[in-house]
């Protein structure tokens, strides 16, 4: 084992300074020359001050990205001798297996839970120092902890039931695991907008009566059968802007962040809620359940074939007794982290057709290519957002196209 972690210190120390070199070498608000001194441009819009802190936070951001999984996975393995031990302490506590995970699941992400906290304790200086953030602490403190029951309970639900699984079936355990993950998948999917999103949100109806009124006249065009639009509290968190439309059918709901009121004109925010409505109208969150359970099936096959092969390997090492052993869950951990990751250019990619095909339903529906532009030009100086980014930085991290690209498309809708 001191080999083994010689070695991957090394590498991953070496792995580290290659991403500061690049992230650092790159241009992140560079746009291509020929859009020099246009709307499109930065420079226009936002101060050298503003693009100073955007490109720091966005040069952090993009370098603890492709850091963070490699770091994650040197952790859990760090943690493979404690999660035996805890396991075999949990086992004399709990007589029954349905019971012993959930408790194992409490301690573990506990500990897993403190040994990241100082980490994203220095991201929310670092977001508050530079503007990105208006969080304070005690709102950081308060969404961490319901975080950490939120994900306990879905940790102790999910990885209780694949353990269940991987003990009491031999053939195909991966194809039930994945048929489970279907009705957790469209039940989470309802659940978010109406009992999860409040946890930490206050939402209220829109104060502003002629502005409802526009954007529930736009949504009847769009056949959204929707009866009010709520505003939600984001100024506490962020001065950034945003608006979303969620829920299926009857329950879909019109939310538009208080700072998307406080800083766009009214034209700019129906350009807006025209885009969040065309993922609705294109039913692009079927699209998103299909594509997103389709690509589980095949992350829960590499899974379930890597789990069983590195336990068969290593695990007796640290005193695991095969893959229904609950305590080769930091193993699958690490397992999902390294596929999610590795997978992100694929599911990005995916994500940034639904979102031009949104954009390209906003023209089609306001035709109103100047308050697009005007409404990104305030996202990228309010949110410091970068306006176009390096390829490889846009493959793995870019769920949108890019600023520059999304305003090069609005700008065959300008007014004449």
């Amino acid at each position: 084992m001191r080999k083994f972690w010689t070695y991957y210190i090394g590498l991953l120390i070496v792995y580290s300074l290659g991403v500061a070199w690049y992230v650092w070498k790159g241009n992140f608000f560079g746009v291509d020359a020929k859009f020099t001194g246009t709307l499109i441009d930065p420079h226009t819009f936002m101060t050298g001050d503003q693009i100073e802190r955007a490109e720091i936070m966005s040069r952090i951001g993009t370098w603890y990205f492709f850091v963070h999984p490699f770091l994650m996975i040197g952790v859990l393995i760090g943690l493979l001798r404690f999660s035996t031990g805890l396991r075999t302490i949990v086992e004399k506590w709990f007589r029954s297996p349905f019971l012993q995970f959930p408790a194992y699941a409490l301690f573990f992400s506990l500990i897993l839970t403190l040994i990241f906290v100082p980490v994203s304790y220095v991201f929310h200086l670092l977001s508050r120092t530079y503007g990105v953030s208006k969080e304070s602490t005690t709102v950081w403190i308060t969404d961490l902890i319901k975080n950490f029951w939120l994900e306990w309970v879905g940790t102790a639900l999910i990885f209780g039931i694949i353990y269940i699984l991987l003990r009491k079936v031999q053939k195909r355990a991966w194809l039930w695991m994945w048929i489970i993950t279907i009705p957790l998948t469209l039940f989470l999917t309802f659940l978010q907008p109406v009992v999860i999103d409040p946890l930490f949100n206050k939402f209220e109806p829109l104060a502003n009566g002629q502005l409802k009124q526009d954007i529930l006249h736009l949504a009847n065009e769009a056949q959204i059968p929707a009866h009010d639009v709520y505003q939600v509290n984001m100024s506490e968190r962020t001065g950034g802007i945003n608006a979303y439309v969620n829920g299926i059918g009857s329950n879909a709901r019109i939310v538009l962040w208080d700072t998307t009121l406080d800083k766009l004109r009214t034209d700019e925010i129906l350009t807006i809620m025209a885009h969040e409505m065309g993922h609705y109208v294109e039913r692009h969150i079927y699209w998103g359940l299909a594509f997103g359970l389709l690509s589980s099936l095949a992350v829960i096959g590499l899974g379930f074939w890597l789990l069983t092969w590195s336990i068969g390997k290593w695990g007796h090492h640290f005193g695991i007794r095969g893959r229904g052993d609950f305590a080769a869950y930091p193993v699958l951990v690490a397992i999902v982290t390294l596929i999610s990751f590795a997978s992100s250019p694929i599911q990005n990619g995916f994500s940034r057709v639904i979102e031009h095909r949104a954009d390209a339903y906003a023209m089609q529906m306001t035709h109103d290519g100047d308050a697009a532009i005007r409404a990104f030009q305030k996202i990228a100086k309010e949110s410091l957002a970068p306006v176009t980014e390096p390829t490889l930085v846009q493959w793995f991290t870019g769920s949108h196209p890019t600023i520059e690209d999304r305003m090069v498309y609005f700008n065959q809708y300008k007014k004449q």
